[in-house]
């Protein structure tokens, strides 16, 4: 089973050997917020993910969509209608990786 963000940050803050209090400063964050974070009561916004992201030498997107992740779970886990969600989310992302990828740069929205 997939992780959620919080479970993921403690295991990467572990894993580099610090501690939440070096951690939460480094990353301009209050501690509480951090424990909070890491314990699962509460989301962290895209520019905490960005900073802990740069501290453990992490790729953002990837925690980006960790997050999204344990959003849709905090918010809809305990639905009757979730496994039909993440089953969409899946099928959605299998057509998404199957798609050919065009090397032109974009095209600007007005000319």
């Amino acid at each position: 089973m997939q992780q959620t963000i919080g479970e993921t940050l403690r295991e990467l803050r572990k894993a580099k050997g610090l501690s939440m209090r070096r951690t939460a400063a480094a990353a301009d964050l209050d501690q509480a917020a951090l424990s909070r974070i890491e314990n699962g009561r509460r989301l962290p916004t895209e520019a905490q993910l960005a900073a802990l992201a740069a501290i453990y030498g992490q790729d953002l997107p990837k925690l980006l969509a960790i997050n999204a992740f344990s959003e849709i779970k905090e918010k809809h886990g305990s639905a009757p209608y979730y496994a039909d969600c993440v089953s969409l989310l899946h099928e959605d992302a299998a057509a998404y990786n199957r798609k050919p990828r065009s090397t032109a740069p974009p095209r600007p929205a007005c000319e």
